[in-house]
């Protein structure tokens, strides 16, 4: 579910020992990759052990409480350590009430994180190559033993004569114990998926791909909804093997938009419409869907015209706004502009919002509701959105509706 209530609860589970070089780890070389906000978080709930009441099942108001937070910056936070394996999360509803369940991973080795391509590009992205080249050295190990000396010390069987047919040394106890695990990295965009494409249908290499470009491929796929594959054969028709610059991204953009207008993929990713309450739905909505099929969603199942296609472009590259936000904002554009897509008014409002320093979905709509009389919205910080969503808006959101318009895969 992509929103968060004052009233969840929550427990903690430990999968993994964490130290403080542990701490350390996460406060040099995660902290630039997944911010501060995310990076207190981890803190916080890796060292919470007991509730109020002695009890281990916590409420996520009193967390937002202590920690300053709104439930959009939580949820934002968290998504960051799910991304990068820190956290995994589970979810029950009873009752109308969500329950989560937060197991906790140890960050990677100094030694694990420098050898993982992904993390440590992410780390020079962030801070820079020289920083990052710091960072390395600052946790390098020095084994070099100089040849005046000799090992000299104690084996095993020096100090320890044993029985090994003693029954103590196939005695079983039958449970998980607490060792050094960490979670594997949540990625959105599969990169070995793609470059899995990539290597079966050409001679192009990893090495033809600069850090920046890569970015950009995964940024694209998103916006525009398409899966590794076709953008892998995009990627391969576009690529230029005589220029410095192997990728025309002008072209490799026009093809995306050509993708949507003409309906020749069905994404992989479909809104899990799943809660009761019509605002959870919406921003799973939002969330869950890319900018230009939620443009064709809008639109009665028309597909987006290059014009519409180059505003949700424009949101994303100029104002990096993720997919959630970009959906809330066209969204509330074509509600108060008569379903037309001003390109002004569009640009005014996303000015707007990142002035304001928004960047969840669930806060740029708490941000939008305020300025329309259809809505009653709480901002106390800790408070959930409550809106008054009348029976045009549960229309719009109405599962069938929203799985055939998704589904619909048909050339016009």
């Amino acid at each position: 579910m992509d929103y968060v209530s004052k009233n969840d609860f929550y427990e903690i589970r430990v999968a993994s020992l964490i130290t403080n070089m542990d701490r350390d780890s996460l406060l040099e070389l995660y902290q630039p990759i997944i911010g501060a906000k995310a990076t207190s978080l981890y803190l916080t709930l890796s060292t919470q052990n007991k509730s109020e009441d002695g009890g281990n099942i916590f409420k996520t108001e009193q967390l937002l409480k202590s920690m300053q937070l709104t439930a959009g910056e939580f949820h934002s936070a968290r998504k960051f350590l799910e991304a990068v394996g820190l956290i995994r999360t589970f979810e029950s509803t009873q009752e109308d009430v969500r329950y989560y369940i937060y197991v906790i991973y140890s960050p990677k080795s100094p030694k694990a994180f420098f050898e993982d391509t992904l993390f440590k590009g992410l780390l020079i992205l962030s801070v820079g190559e020289k920083e990052a080249k710091r960072l390395a050295n600052k946790w390098k190990v020095n084994l070099t033993i100089p040849e005046e000396y000799h090992e000299v010390s104690a084996s095993f069987l020096d100090v320890y004569n044993l029985d090994y047919d003693d029954p103590s040394f196939r005695k079983e106890f039958g449970v998980s114990i607490l060792g050094r695990d960490h979670g594997r990295a949540n990625l959105e965009f599969n990169y070995d998926l793609f470059f899995s494409y990539i290597k079966d249908s050409s001679g192009i290499g990893v090495n033809n791909f600069k850090k920046k470009e890569l970015k950009e491929i995964a940024r694209l796929a998103t916006l525009f909804g398409i899966d590794e594959k076709w953008m892998a054969q995009i990627i391969i028709d576009e690529y230029n093997p005589t220029n410095t610059n192997h990728f025309d991204f002008d072209a490799i953009k026009q093809n995306c938009e050509d993708m949507v207008k003409y309906s020749l993929l069905k994404n992989k990713k479909e809104p899990l419409i799943s809660s009761d309450s019509e605002i959870a739905k919406k921003i799973e909505l939002f969330n869950e869907v890319s900018p230009a099929q939620f443009l064709r969603y809008r639109q009665n199942g028309t597909k987006p015209v290059s014009s519409d296609l180059n505003i949700i472009n424009f949101l994303s590259t100029n104002f990096g706004f993720s997919t959630g936000v970009i959906n809330a904002i066209v969204d509330y554009v074509l509600s108060k502009n008569d379903n037309v897509l001003s390109k002004n008014y569009t640009e005014k409002i996303a000015a707007s919002v990142a002035r304001e320093g928004i960047n969840t979905t669930i806060d740029v709509m708490n941000y939008l509701s305020r300025k329309t009389s259809k809505t009653k919205v709480k901002v106390e910080p800790q408070e959930e959105i409550e809106r008054e969503i009348n029976e045009e808006d549960k229309k719009k959101v109405a599962r069938k509706k929203v799985q055939a318009l998704l589904d619909e895969t048909e050339d016009e």
